[in-house]
Parts: C-alpha cells; sequence; structure tokens
C-alpha cells in the first residue's frame, strides 16, 4: 500500500538479474596506397590491423632495467624498486599513524577509554611491521646495486675503458 501515492509498495522478492549485453571489440582496419616509385605504375597497399580495448586485463608495464643487458639495466631496475618501495614504507607508516589514531577513540565493551590506546597500538604494530619491511626492502635494493658494483667493479672497468676516459681540462688555471 503506496502512502500518499509516492512511495511504492516494498518488493517480497529480489529484482530479476538481467546480465549486460558484453561489447565486442572490432578491430580497426587502415588501409593505404601508396606509389613508393614513381617509375613503376604499381600501387602497394598495406593493412594495419590495430586492437583497442578489450583484452584480458590491463596491461602491465615492465619493470625499467629488468632485461640485465648492462650495468645500467641493473641500475635502473634497482632504483626503481627502492623507490616503489621507500613509498609503500611511508604509506604504510603514515596508514599506521592514522588507524592508531582512530582506534585510540573507541572505548571498551564496558564504556571505559581505560587502555584504549594499549589496544590501537597491539592492533596497529603488526602495520607497523609491514613498513619497517618496506623500508628493509628498499634499503636491500641500494645495497644489491653497491654488491653489484663491489664483485663486478674489475669487469665494469675493463668495460669503461673502451669508452673515451678523458679528464676535462680546468677552465681556469689561476698560476
Amino acid at each position: 500500500m503506496a502512502i500518499n501515492g509516492t512511495v511504492p509498495d516494498r518488493p517480497v522478492s529480489p529484482p530479476a538479474f538481467v546480465p549486460k549485453p558484453t561489447k565486442a571489440v572490432q578491430p580497426k582496419s587502415v588501409n593505404k596506397t601508396r606509389n613508393l616509385n614513381p617509375a613503376l605504375n604499381g600501387t602497394l597497399n598495406i593493412n594495419v590491423t590495430k586492437v583497442s580495448g578489450g583484452g584480458a586485463g590491463p596491461q602491465q608495464k615492465s619493470v625499467p632495467g629488468s632485461d640485465f643487458l648492462s650495468n645500467e639495466d641493473i641500475r635502473a631496475f634497482c632504483e626503481d624498486g627502492r623507490k616503489k618501495a621507500r613509498k609503500r614504507a611511508v604509506e604504510r607508516a603514515l596508514d599506521a599513524e592514522m588507524l592508531e589514531g582512530r582506534l585510540r577513540n573507541i572505548p571498551d565493551t564496558s564504556g571505559s577509554m581505560g587502555g584504549a590506546r594499549a589496544r590501537a597500538r597491539r592492533v596497529t604494530r603488526h602495520l607497523r611491521r609491514v613498513a619497517q619491511a618496506e623500508k628493509l626492502i628498499a634499503k636491500s635494493y641500494s645495497a644489491l646495486y653497491s654488491a653489484f658494483e663491489r664483485e663486478y667493479e674489475s669487469e665494469l672497468m675493463k668495460i669503461g675503458k673502451g669508452r673515451s676516459q678523458q679528464k676535462p681540462t680546468p677552465r681556469f688555471n689561476w698560476r
């Protein structure tokens, strides 16, 4: 029964599920005709098929330097991992502070605020450990590259000698 005719009656069964039709991804075809050599009167047809959208999921970007083909690749890999771990460590530490601040204001079942801070610290201790672990991951990435340089220093110096190792001449000489 509607109240004043504005509110419909409450349903007694859940709404029927109607699946949405999925949109099929159609490849885009581009036909280009070019005369590459004016001496030849023939043409060259180039068919390019480009599929956009759809797929199994989002495209994942590769990690910089994950080819490990040079010392620059290894350095880029370590630097990327260190930056990401540092950012996550800072975020987790801030999350732990925020969570502890919120939990500190929740009284226990009897309504008492005594021990609220201790309870909050016990809960957020685990998130603080996650932040500390991320910090250690960032340190380990730095240690990885420094250990690589230390272990392969002689080989890197041999490779570096192939490049020009000229010392820059000073512009000003006071004597």
